[in-house]
């Protein structure tokens, strides 16, 4: 028997064995903790709470946009990374009935609107690198390094991002109001950090959730405070 997974435009096929056996070793390698019941039903509950006392960015007429009516655990799938030793899985997560989907989406918008990143070290591709280092002196002893984050979602440290989007807020004089909505929500956001496969549910008690339309941002806070502050 065999499964498949995606790469690009082409398609790989394996034994499901082999299959599992790749994404059991990641979650293995990730810690991550083997919930015995579903919790959305209380994930549901937590996001209801926090949108209901969240009144600068969910109005009182709108707050029904962001709740999830049938929300279901979010689905994890692996593809296959050809180009790395042992080709190990990329995790792909299936968020979007997720209890705070829609809520992610809007903070998303709010963090981007309200607390805009410089974005300075930062490049968008290939091209732009290539322009970027077109002006730049160079000569037979220069060498250039690259650095790959492994699992960057599930690495970030949670419990020094709340306080990294505090001071950005801080930063860019939000209004208190709404800085304690945007803390109050990415807090709550953070916790729901669980995925399903093969029927058994996964809890990942630090890192960002794989899937998560917050988590990019997220991860590009605590990147950037750690180039400002260490580098």
């Amino acid at each position: 028997m065999v499964t498949k997974a995606d790469k690009g435009n082409s398609m790989i096929i394996i034994y499901e064995s082999g299959y599992t056996r790749k994404v059991q070793d990641f979650i293995s390698n990730n810690n991550f903790e083997l919930v015995p019941l579903d919790v959305t039903k209380k994930l549901q509950c937590d996001i209801k709470t926090t949108i209901k006392g969240c009144e600068i960015i969910f109005p009182k007429q709108n707050k029904w946009k962001y709740n999830s009516l049938n929300p279901t655990t979010p689905t994890l799938k692996g593809l296959i990374k050809v180009h790395k030793a042992e080709s190990p899985i990329r995790p792909v997560v299936k968020w979007m009935n997720a209890p705070t989907y829609k809520s992610a989406k809007m903070l998303v918008k709010i963090l981007q609107t309200h607390t805009p990143l410089p974005y300075t070290f930062n490049v968008t591709n290939s091209t732009h690198l290539i322009n970027d280092l077109a002006d730049t002196p160079y000569d037979h002893n220069l060498r250039l390094a690259s650095f790959d984050i492994s699992n960057m979602y599930t690495n970030i440290p949670t419990h020094k991002l709340l306080s990294i989007i505090d001071t950005a807020c801080s930063n860019n004089l939000v209004e208190e109001s709404l800085k304690r909505d945007i803390i109050n929500l990415s807090k709550t956001i953070i916790k729901q950090n669980y995925f399903q496969f093969e029927d058994m549910t996964y809890w990942q008690h630090e890192g960002l959730a794989m899937g998560a339309p917050t988590s990019s941002i997220f991860s590009e806070f605590y990147l950037q405070y750690q180039e400002n502050s260490r580098i």
